[in-house]
């Protein structure tokens, strides 16, 4: 099979967990979103040709977003062809793990690594997904599965027709559009002729129809679209591909949507990051666990191998690259280096120890070579390459260089990951070694290489306490064997999680007082055992803005008014933000209490050193009612007994205590009672009042004296001598 192959049957498979949200347009359910996604694939399409031809349609896209082309695959991989190129366009994997090695598709693994339209209905099966292929197997294989609508019209223009009515009059949320014409111009004519540029205009037209659906949609306004451009391969010059030159491994991705920049150009894009990119805009989660190899494309970040390709220069002693091609230098990015100190000198000048390279370069100095597979490599990378060092004379001994990494700041963490990408082949004695050392110490072996390795590798260390930073070195040697590649290095440790502490402490009295001691407990995230783990971790309290003291259990608070914060500190040094509990208010004591008597008066004192006096009560009546203090009481001649009592704001209440009055027999006669006093005060006899008289003198700011006792006692004889003058007079009357 060719992907020049017209298939003319028509497929229909509506996926049978395809939510009927709305009404279906001619079997496709209705979308639900307003992220929307098209990816239009044109076979065997070459960019570098593209790029000399006019093509309005194609252009527009990419003056409105990006431009990436890179390097696919080749044999022992895969051969350059139809099958293995949709595969990885639709899976994000590259041959080697969906297992798609030709257009027969047997002994494929698309199960495990299946396409972003069946990602996208397993995330939300409301999600409207359709596939217009003019090649067969696309919405027969590999889109197969979970797609709710697979056509397979059988020509470019059926296909642009059914992907027009959908897009324009449906409401797909995710489509893929294949078109076939390009690639059968290339197969009859090959990609250097006018009749291959001639049907890349033919193709830019139903291009431009197709995006001219999507503005024509009602709600286009309203909808967040990305639109991706994209081919299977490249072409010879002369017709056909499935071989490992240039031309034929060149593949290109064209995206524009939010977030990507207008009219540019990037060199770490892969095909793999389209399924991704979908996947992302659709609002799906790229999970770990798929193992993908491509990224959405604004999580590609440009590596420091990245930044010397301003300083790659033409070809030394290679001579089957173009003499214009810039692909190579051994200038260094910033804080690395290379130690050559055991290299031989001679050789061929470009591989004379670690050199910096990119595929458009190393690849082609020897095809078929296996450098082809080099397919995880983004950008500018570092090659160590013994095969083609060794093709000049150069002095005895093996290739033997090391690559030295800047130091890796650390965070305390006890463990570590080295990772890379690595493409490791042996052909020969060879050796390839990864070291790492901490804080300038002994370089310690994280991993030796016994076998091809073809993958982004993720190798743990264990981190000695205490290290601040750690380096790697890449040592590679060999006697005219294979190769190493390595790029996007870099150190990581888990981040430190910040602390999340929460404090318990019982609720006050409606006073806002804390009339029992209450206990403080602080709690850290899923248990203070599970932060006590980490080394360096501690959870803290500070009590009225004074230093922090670490918490070791529950605290308990003591009388008065005490501002309480509380915080966590992870093993890394970071704390979470200072939370506060406010003041915590407490009061355990009741108030001091003093009462006394003075003659035939009853006084009474109170202070309180916590939350104040809220009441001071006497009682005449045993307790059966009680009024509120202002001045000292007057008992009269008759027994009397006074209790008083007091209360702080918190709601401490004293014990009572109990003055008692003894009756008078007469004038003169001093109380037979027992007063109660403070210790230490002496009692003082006064002058007898009516029970409960009171004068208003103040003292001590709580109770007061009556009028003086003279001054009751010439009132009392002046009464007295009046009633004695009145009972004369009537005697004499009534005699």
């Amino acid at each position: 099979m060719t992907a020049a192959v017209a298939v003319a049957a028509m497929t229909f498979t509506p996926a049978a967990t395809a939510a009927d949200a709305g009404a279906p347009y001619e079997g496709l359910p209705a979308g639900t979103k307003i992220q929307k996604s098209l990816v239009i694939g044109l076979d065997g399409a070459s960019v570098s040709v593209m790029d000399k031809t006019s093509l309005p349609a194609i252009e527009s896209v990419r003056a409105a977003g990006m431009t990436a082309a890179s390097n696919l695959y080749a044999s022992p991989m895969a051969p350059t062809v139809s099958g293995p190129g949709w595969s990885t366009i639709a899976t994000g994997a590259w041959p080697d793990k969906h297992r798609v090695v030709d257009n027969g598709f047997g002994g494929n693994n698309l199960e495990t690594f299946t396409n972003f339209q069946d990602r996208l209905e397993q995330n939300d099966p409301a999600t409207s997904t359709l596939v217009a292929g003019t090649w067969g197997p696309i919405p027969e294989i590999i889109f197969s599965v979970g797609t709710d609508l697979a056509l397979a019209p059988g020509s470019d223009d059926n296909t642009t027709a059914k992907a027009v009515d959908y897009l324009k009059n449906g409401n797909p949320d995710s489509t893929f559009v294949h078109l076939d014409d390009v690639d059968g111009a290339g197969h009859s004519s090959g990609s250097s002729s006018a009749n291959y540029q001639a049907q890349l205009k033919v193709t830019d037209a139903k291009v431009g129809e197709i995006l001219a659906a999507v503005k024509a949609r009602p709600s286009y306004a309203a909808e967040d679209w990305l639109i991706v451009i994209t081919a299977d391969h490249g072409h010879t010059p002369t017709g056909g591909h499935g071989g490992s030159t240039q031309l034929e491994r060149q593949s290109f991705v064209i995206a524009q949507g939010a977030g990507i920049p207008a009219n540019s150009t990037r060199h770490d894009i892969k095909v793999t990051d389209i399924a991704p990119t979908v996947l992302k805009h659709q609002g799906v989660a790229i999970d770990p666990a798929w193992n993908l190899d491509g990224k959405p494309i604004d999580e590609v970040v440009p590596d420091t191998f990245d930044s010397v390709r301003g300083k790659l220069t033409t070809r030394a002693d290679e001579t089957a690259v173009a003499a214009d091609v810039l692909g190579w230098t051994r200038e260094t990015p910033d804080g690395w280096s290379i130690d050559n100190s055991a290299m031989p000198t001679g050789g061929v000048t470009e591989w004379n120890g670690w050199s910096f390279a990119t595929d458009e370069f190393w690849s082609n100095v020897d095809r078929n070579q296996g450098r082809e597979t080099s397919v995880r490599n983004r950008n500018v990378f570092a090659v160590a390459d013994s095969d083609e060092w060794d093709d000049k004379a150069h002095a005895p001994g093996k290739f033997d260089s090391t690559l030295v990494s800047p130091a890796f700041p650390l965070n305390g963490r006890p463990t570590a990951s080295v990772n890379f990408a690595s493409n490791y082949q042996i052909d020969g004695p060879q050796s390839g070694e990864v070291f790492i050392s901490f804080d300038g110490g002994e370089p310690q072996l994280v991993k030796a290489y016994k076998l091809n390795t073809n993958k982004f590798e993720t190798l743990p260390v264990d981190v000695p306490a205490g290290a601040k930073e750690a380096q790697l070195r890449f040592k590679y040697t060999g006697t005219n064997s294979a190769f190493w590649t390595v790029d996007q290095v870099n150190l990581t440790q888990a981040a430190w999680a910040v602390p999340v502490t929460t404090a318990q402490i019982a609720a006050p009295a409606a006073s806002g007082w804390h009339t029992s001691a209450p206990t403080l407990t602080l709690t850290v995230q899923e248990g203070a055992a599970a932060l006590a783990a980490e080394s360096g971790a501690r959870t803290e309290y500070q009590l009225n803005d004074g230093g922090w003291v670490t918490y070791s259990g529950p605290v308990t608070l003591a009388d008065g008014e005490t501002k309480v914060d509380y915080r966590s500190v992870n093993g890394g040094g970071t704390a979470e933000e200072t939370k506060t509990l406010g003041t915590i208010k407490v009061d355990t004591a009741a108030p001091e209490l003093g009462a006394m008597a003075e003659g035939r008066t009853a006084k009474a004192t109170a202070t309180d050193a916590g939350s104040g006096i809220a009441a001071l009560e006497f009682s005449s009546d045993a307790g059966a009612t009680w009024q509120a203090y202002t001045a000292p009481v007057a008992v009269g001649s008759n027994a009397a007994t006074i209790l008083f009592r007091a209360s702080d704001v918190a709601g401490n209440v004293t014990a009572q205590q109990e003055l008692a009055f003894a009756a008078v027999d007469g004038p003169g006669t001093q109380p037979s009672g027992t007063p109660s006093t403070q210790p230490g005060e002496t009692p003082t006899d006064g002058t007898t009042a009516p029970a409960g008289s009171a004068a208003g003198d103040s003292q001590d700011g709580l109770a007061s004296t009556g009028a003086s006792g003279m001054l009751l006692m010439s009132s009392a004889a002046l009464l007295l001598l009046v009633g004695g003058i009145a009972l004369r007079i009537r005697r004499r009357a009534h005699a």
